[in-house]
């Protein structure tokens, strides 16, 4: 593997004693300096009543997002398709590319809490049942302009008048579940496997990785990314670094884990050991080489073709974030590309 794109994932979390407002602010401006450099893509995640996420609707905030910037790719991943009116959000996603000028990307999924699918009082069978029902006509709607309502056979088709400026949106899968992985190369979809801190190990990514690159060639899809998702902190010495990412963890990790708590589910109780992540390639934490020279290894090691970093968690403040941004643009990047080219010949 020698060639890989970079692209940024967010939540929008609540950091404490922080506002909504401050933490849009924030982002608007990591944006405007991703789109500046050399990342693809922008990924934004989808939860409800959780500090986790402070945008509920992707959309919406993609689309104040489409107008701050020129060149990035906007990438809801995912929109949590069960918890949706179907018809609306199809035509959502036409003024979204039509805002962007063609640069929306989507995901689509059932959700990944089975506590905010109850929160739309859906149990996770129903909302499972439910996104198999009508994802394939939301798709089939983007590609044809026609809306056809799977849950009324009666129901005329719809023509819709706000429709994509592409002829054809990339679609994403997050998921750790190796099946399912083979199952979209076939359909020539993009993967993030795994969760950052949750994400399987790098040795064990590889063999999907691969199979992945494979199928997806077989069936014509070689452009098809295979990614990876982590935590990424830059500060001046990896001691420094160190100390910011922790304090900044603990806040983040206390709104990944808030509607677990709430509901004393056993799931995500005990904050997983930041040294240990990072010694695990799991979180990239240090200097700018040893951030460099992180990243270069699990790209290595893992075969993934993208790497998605998370630069925007709990407590970090504008400074250190965007400080971050533009160290791994100007520096890690091309560190990163020369060493993996160097390892390829």
């Amino acid at each position: 593997m020698s060639r890989v794109e970079f692209g940024v994932f967010d939540w929008i979390d609540l950091p404490k004693g922080g506002t909504p407002s401050d933490a849009y602010e924030l982002r608007m401006a990591m944006l405007r300096r991703a789109d500046a450099g050399a990342f693809t893509r922008y990924h934004l995640a989808e939860h409800h009543a959780t500090p986790l996420g402070l945008a509920p609707s992707p959309a919406v905030f993609l689309a104040a997002a489409a107008r701050e910037t020129s060149r990035i790719r906007l990438a809801a991943t995912t929109f949590v398709i069960p918890l949706y009116q179907p018809l609306r959000l199809v035509q959502e996603w036409g003024m979204l590319d039509q805002l962007s000028g063609g640069r929306l990307e989507i995901g689509i999924g059932r959700g990944s809490s089975p506590i905010e699918a109850a929160m739309y009082g859906l149990t996770a069978e129903e909302a499972q049942e439910r996104f198999h029902r009508i994802s394939p006509a939301m798709l089939e709607a983007l590609e044809t302009g026609v809306y056809r309502d799977p849950e009324r056979a009666d129901a005329p088709p719809v023509e819709l008048f706000v429709r994509p400026v592409q002829s054809s949106i990339a679609h994403w899968y997050p998921t750790a579940n190796a099946a399912s992985v083979l199952r979209v190369a076939e359909q020539g979809h993009h993967v993030l496997y795994g969760f950052g801190f949750a994400s399987p190990a790098l040795e064990d990514i590889a063999p999907v990785s691969a199979e992945f690159a494979r199928i997806s060639a077989e069936h014509g899809h070689a452009a098809a990314r295979f990614g990876m998702l982590r935590h990424v902190f830059i500060g001046e010495t990896d001691a420094e670094a160190r100390e910011i990412a922790l304090a900044a963890f603990t806040d983040h990790y206390d709104a990944f884990s808030h509607l677990w708590r709430k509901t004393n589910s056993e799931r995500f109780t005990e904050q997983p050991d930041l040294d240990e992540l990072i010694a695990q390639h799991r979180f990239m934490v240090g200097s700018v080489e040893t951030v460099a020279e992180q990243v270069a290894h699990a790209v290595r090691v893992s075969g993934v073709s993208y790497f998605a970093a998370a630069f925007a968690w709990g407590t970090l403040s504008a400074p250190q974030v965007l400080r971050s941004v533009d160290l791994f643009d100007t520096r890690v990047i091309p560190e990163v590309e020369a060493a993996l080219a160097s390892a390829a010949v």
